[in-house]
């Protein structure tokens, strides 16, 4: 642990919206403390999600913002400072934050976070293992506690349907959806170079059900409204509709957040953005419930409780991060190569990390 903090440190900043070809490193001022309840983190390890590439391109001349712009929202690290009412955390802890959007810039050598967003990592992973977790596991998560309310019953003894079992996201939520909340069968895609792949990854995480969606539709797979659940993050709200029995639900992060939700944690969306979004949100809720279906769009809150419930189930072997690459901040070919990756959306497995050197 570094014992004195230096008054400047390396961060991935953008200089104007920009492409991951153009992503470098900057010389910024160490973050400090201005509140009671920050913590100020040497980051150990940090993981990009997809939100952090499109943040730095589409979405964020949407939104607008200032340069120079840092990247990240996931860490892993040690809390080096604390705020004066700061008693939950002391320095020298190991911990993991999805940083909230006014401490965004976790791809840096320092990162403030706050206590109501940070929990004690995981004992048995490494720094690069618990950044993975904190954006895509808490999505995941947030979306089976959806289905666990909604749903008769819960979601224990009933179906679950995750496309994209090896994505950042979908990895967590197929494990979580057979190991904690006790789904009868839980399905998932995959390309047919990892299907095999999946088992030697997850172990007993391993969905029962694999459709190859190359070759496959799903509903020929499962049956028709054979599924209780679907959580969606690769856009198959309607493509998968009809393996969705009355009375299901589907909750997705790839078709678009409610506008007004999205406004709440985005002011600076434009008013005609966030209307759009709405729209796009009423059809796809009318649409489903023609079927008997009901649809809800997921926007993330990043809170502590849910960190420690992942540790938790970590600890108990249940939920473990799969971790694609790794590559270091100071390689900043592999970090370009990384996001753009993670851009296009194609070929990926599990998270993608980039440990502060």
């Amino acid at each position: 642990m570094t014992s004195k903090i230096p008054p400047m440190m390396r961060a991935i900043a953008l200089t104007k919206f920009c492409s991951p070809s153009e992503y470098n490193l900057a010389t910024l001022p160490v973050p400090k403390i201005t509140k009671p309840d920050e913590l100020l983190i040497r980051v150990r390890a940090a993981s990009v999600n997809p939100i952090d590439v499109k943040m730095a391109s589409s979405i964020g001349k949407m939104l607008g913002g200032t340069f120079p712009a840092k990247l990240g929202y996931d860490l892993a690290g040690e809390v080096v400072e604390i705020g004066s009412s700061v008693s939950t955390f002391k320095k020298g802890d190991e911990v993991y934050s999805r940083v909230g959007a006014e401490n965004k810039g976790t791809l840096a050598e320092y990162c403030l976070s706050t206590v109501s967003t940070t929990a004690l990592k995981p004992s048995s992973l490494s720094f690069a293992e618990a950044a993975a977790i904190p954006l895509a596991a808490q999505t995941a998560l947030q979306a089976l506690d959806v289905g666990e309310e909604r749903i008769s019953g819960g979601l224990k003894g009933k179906v679950v349907y995750v496309p994209a079992g090896l994505s950042g996201t979908g990895s967590f939520a197929v494990q979580l959806a057979k190991n904690v909340f006790g789904a009868k069968s839980v399905v998932t895609s995959l390309s047919p170079g990892k299907v095999k792949l999946i088992g030697e990854l997850m172990g007993e995480g391993t969905p029962d059900v694999i459709v190859d969606y190359t070759k496959q539709k799903t509903v020929d797979v499962t049956g028709k409204r054979e599924v209780d659940f679907m959580f969606d993050t690769v856009g198959e709200t309607v493509k998968g509709l009809g393996a969705v029995r009355k009375g299901g639900v589907i909750v997705s992060v790839s078709m678009g957040p409610n506008g007004t939700d999205f406004k709440k944690k985005n002011p600076a969306l434009p008013s005609y953005i966030a209307w759009i979004l709405n729209v796009v949100d009423w059809v796809l809720r009318t649409y489903t419930g023609w079927y008997g279906v009901e649809y809800k769009a997921l926007v993330l809150v990043g809170n502590a409780k849910d960190l420690e419930r992942l540790r938790g189930w970590v600890e108990e072997g249940k939920v473990k991060p799969i971790v694609g690459s790794v590559v270091k901040l100071s390689d900043m070919e592999g970090v370009r190569k990384g996001c753009q990756q993670i851009m296009d959306g194609k070929g990926g497995v599990g998270k993608f990390v980039v440990e502060i050197d």
